[in-house]
């Protein structure tokens, strides 16, 4: 049979969900490459991958997508690599330059400015250079492993988006899920991802130590990140803060509806406790 063409996020959060994979668990099942989450997204959508780990707010826009349960990258409070960058106050905010990298959290800053910090800027894709961006707009949103690891510029403050989400909703917020169509992932495709993300766990020390990033490499940081911030769950909160997510995110025509979230079910065989959070 062919290999599941498998996509994952190529940030450092990914790397305890895909540990095992990495090292040869499901090698006769899985083939996983790596992209950024809008070209993740990008390649769901055109059919050049079976199985992504998706930014959340693709599932309103790839038709009949189900999720793989138990497993996701999510935060509970900051989550230290996802910013919205300003040199003003929030409420002096005019222009959002949004960064190229992303789906989901471009949707959560406009979420939250419309939620939580008032106003109504204008939102444009901007140039990946923080610096840049910054001359061009007044804020700008920051994701992945350059919001973790690379210094702000100058008098440039870094509001947390999955902070700012929770003291909002007391919700943890999802960023993505293993996402697929119906009949691609079997039970033993569900067990190879839920074995792997195990692995991953077990080893935070070492993937952390492991870890490069722009040819350099910042142990301590990357593991306080691992072990502290980033959660990779997918329970009933985490289910109920997407929902209350899409739905904001519809309700200010970010999407044009809220989908349904449809979790992957094994006829006859539950899914193991330890496998719901």
């Amino acid at each position: 049979m062919p290999k599941i063409r498998a996509g994952a996020v190529s940030y450092l959060n990914t790397r305890p969900l895909v540990f095992g994979i990495e090292q040869g668990l499901g090698a006769d099942r899985l083939e996983l490459s790596y992209d950024v989450p809008s070209v993740l997204a990008s390649r769901m959508a055109a059919g050049e991958l079976d199985l992504a780990l998706l930014p959340i707010i693709e599932l309103a826009r790839i038709p009949n997508l189900v999720i793989v349960p138990g497993l996701a990258i999510g935060s509970l409070g900051n989550c230290r690599s996802v910013f919205l960058v300003a040199r003003k106050p929030l409420a002096d905010v005019r222009t959002v330059a949004l960064d190229p990298e992303s789906r989901t959290s471009n949707a959560l800053t406009r979420v939250l400015f419309a939620e939580a910090w008032g106003g109504e800027p204008s939102f444009v894709v901007g140039p990946r250079d923080l610096t840049l961006a910054l001359e061009e707009h007044d804020a700008a949103v920051r994701i992945g492993d350059k919001a973790l690891f690379e210094p702000l510029p100058q008098g440039a403050i870094a509001y947390d988006l999955g902070g700012a989400w929770t003291a909002r909703t007391t919700l943890p917020f999802v960023f993505a899920v293993w996402a697929t169509r119906p009949g691609v992932v079997d039970r033993e495709t569900y067990e190879i991802l839920h074995a792997s993300r195990r692995a991953g766990a077990a080893v935070l020390p070492a993937i952390a130590a492991d870890y490069t990033w722009n040819g350099r490499q910042y142990p301590e940081i990357a593991l306080t990140y691992l072990r502290e911030a980033m959660r990779y769950r997918l329970g009933d909160p985490e289910v109920a803060a997407m929902r209350r997510f899409l739905a904001a995110s519809a309700e200010l025509g970010v999407i044009d509806a809220a989908p349904s979230i449809e979790l992957i079910s094994f006829m006859g065989r539950s899914i193991p406790q330890e496998h719901k959070t």
